[in-house]
């Protein structure tokens, strides 16, 4: 049997082929590039396109399990309509051939953001209204009509269920994304003024843990809230710059100031620049800070590890591999290779 990730490469990707490895599985692994995150691991890796049915089915066999993890991610808009076609067409092609190839079970990862999470007051779990329901969002409402094509599909004989993270942190992030961006600059001894607002913040070792517990006991068609703690911004920044022995900010930056940069947002794009601050980021920012692991706990014995120990996994991660050196060294060697070209 051999365990297919779509998505191999991103953060999330690289702690589940980890843990994967880590336990005996062989694993292929799906993706457009591998990147660094996979560099040196025995993995097999096939590149393409999850909107493409016969890549798929060239990928997966009778007896696989798979992890469609692959997805794009975006608080701008739908992106000239790539959002919908991976995160739906995509999400519906990986369930269907895995259904017709026969596939011993799928893992479906969508996202806290596939439910409503705007509308505060009772927590989010998964009884929570779908995000097309109350959001604009061309990302948020992608994520929650993917997730409902494969549950379409589980309908007709597939055995799928979905994990929805909430947002994701912690070690193996190679990419940076933009919380990985966060922690590399008060690692590095900066303390600037982090944004307003906070969120619901999950360690990307527990939502592994969660979803291969959701592989071996959650129930076929359904969902599993993968939720951490809420913390500000501002909490975080704190947290990291006690632990790197440097001056905290004084606070988070105004919503007012945040809020003027959106109002700016038609001036700035009439002038082909792109605008610092979108709605959509704005109202994650403001989301409901309740969100509920309580199903994912009762049923697969998830449980998330404190936010502090999570900064301490990042920055040990950093000390262990010289992350921050690399990355100079790439950028180095980026801007020679730009000089002489």
């Amino acid at each position: 049997m051999v365990t297919v990730v779509t998505g191999a490469g991103g953060h999330v990707g690289a702690a589940l082929v980890r843990e994967l490895l880590e336990q005996g599985r062989v694993v292929r692994a799906l993706d457009l590039e591998h990147g660094i995150g996979l560099e040196g691991l025995e993995v097999e890796r096939k590149v393409g396109d999850i909107r493409d049915p016969k890549f798929l089915a060239d990928c997966i066999d009778e007896g696989d399990v798979v992890y469609h993890l692959a997805s794009v991610i975006s608080t701008s808009g739908d992106k000239g309509g790539l959002v919908p076609s991976v995160n739906v067409d995509g999400a519906r092609n990986v369930a269907t051939v895995a259904h017709e190839r026969k596939a011993k079970r799928l893992v479906h990862f969508s996202s806290i953001h596939a439910y409503d999470i705007d509308t505060l007051g009772a927590p989010v779990d998964e009884t929570t209204r779908g995000a097309v329901e109350n959001s604009e969002s061309a990302y948020n409402c992608s994520k929650w009509r993917g997730q409902q094509a494969v549950l379409e599909v589980a309908g007709k004989g597939l055995d799928a269920v979905v994990v929805n993270p909430c947002g994701v942190v912690g070690p193996y992030d190679y990419k940076a994304s933009r919380m990985g961006k966060f922690f590399r600059t008060y690692y590095r001894g900066k303390t600037p003024r982090p944004g307003p607002g906070g969120f619901n913040w999950v360690d990307v070792r527990d939502v592994v843990a969660g979803a291969m517990a959701a592989e071996a006991k959650g129930r076929t068609g359904e969902a599993y809230i993968l939720s951490g703690h809420y913390q500000t911004n501002i909490d975080l920044a704190r947290m990291c710059a006690a632990r790197r022995d440097t001056t905290p900010p004084s606070g988070p930056i105004p919503w007012w100031f945040l809020n003027t940069l959106h109002a700016l947002s038609p001036v700035l794009k009439a002038l082909g620049q792109r605008p610092p601050v979108t709605q959509e980021a704005l109202d994650a920012l403001r989301a409901n800070p309740d969100m509920s692991h309580a199903k994912a706990t009762s049923e697969l014995g998830y449980s998330p590890r404190s936010t502090e120990e999570t900064i301490d996994g990042i920055f040990a991660w950093y000390e262990a591999e010289g992350i921050i050196d690399k990355e100079w060294e790439r950028k180095k060697a980026a801007k020679a290779a730009a000089a002489s070209a």
